[in-house]
């Protein structure tokens, strides 16, 4: 009996040392596991980190590269457009001057068929150039009564016309009616309000780049005109419709600055406030 219980002393003794480094290897299985699973978290926190990194630099290039082309895109609208602009601004001005060519010719030829024929020894006494230089001189005292190359009630009605378009929201037919205004009449007193409208038809199309150049125009052009305030608002329009916040903010900003009693400072403070909103 004796014998038996030692036995089995022996054996429950060899039972709870093995449940016993069970315990320790258990231990040191879930200290290894847990730093295992630290060190994949901070793996996974630098990687996260340094993506995040390089995803903001590769964003920030992307954005820089989108102004970029965005920018070329403007430039070769405006080349285009200014290309077109020459093209008929030469039509019209030689139409005007072989209208006014005709007309002077006609003028000599009556002037020609009105002299009563002189006597031959006066013939004589007188040198071509002489008689050239009378007939100039003639024609020029007249010259007052030569049709004007502008009209000034067309230029008015055709301005109304494009105007009209722009209220009626038909902005590409605004567009050519003002592009044609432009080039017929480039010394019109009309030609800030013009160039304006047709910065507008532009931005209403999607064309923001050119409305753009267009509005910078203005602003070289026509510093004092009275619209020049509705100008830089228009400019901040289209700078935020490209996404150019920052540019958008501090065009706004200068405009306020320069112009605090224009009538257009109010919409300028609401949209600056709107987009201080924006982070970026």
């Amino acid at each position: 009996m004796k014998k038996y219980l030692l036995v089995g002393l022996v054996l429950f003794s060899n039972l709870v040392f093995a449940l016993f480094e069970d315990e320790e290897a258990r231990k040191k299985i879930n200290a290894m596991q847990d730093q295992l699973n630290n060190i994949e978290k901070s793996l996974e926190f630098k990687i996260n980190q340094k993506f995040s990194k390089n995803l903001s630099k590769y964003s920030s290039e992307l954005n820089e590269l989108h102004d970029i082309i965005s920018k070329l895109i403007g430039d070769v609208e405006v080349l285009q457009f200014e290309l077109k602009n020459s093209k008929e601004r030469h039509n019209v001005i030689y139409q005007e001057l072989n209208d006014r060519i005709l007309n002077l010719e006609s003028k000599i030829e009556e002037k020609n068929q009105n002299i009563p024929q002189e006597k031959p020894n006066e013939t004589l006494n007188k040198t071509p150039q002489a008689e050239i230089e009378l007939r100039i001189e003639d024609l020029t005292e007249k010259d007052e009564g030569l049709v004007p190359l502008v009209d000034k009630n067309i230029e008015l009605d055709e301005y109304a016309e494009a105007d009209s378009l722009v209220k009626a929201t038909r902005y590409k037919e605004a567009f050519e009616a003002l592009d044609k205004f432009i080039i017929t009449y480039p010394n019109s007193n009309l030609l800030p309000k013009a160039k304006y409208s047709l910065g507008y038809s532009q931005w209403a199309l999607k064309n923001y780049n050119a409305a753009i150049k267009t509005y910078s125009k203005i602003i070289q052009l026509h510093p004092d005109s009275e619209i020049i305030p509705d100008v830089i608002y228009g400019i901040a329009n289209c700078e935020i419709q490209l996404t150019r916040i920052t540019k958008a903010k501090k065009t706004l900003r200068g405009l306020i600055s320069k112009y605090p009693r224009s009538e257009i400072i109010e919409k300028a403070k609401k949209r600056l406030e709107a987009l201080k909103s924006i982070k970026l």
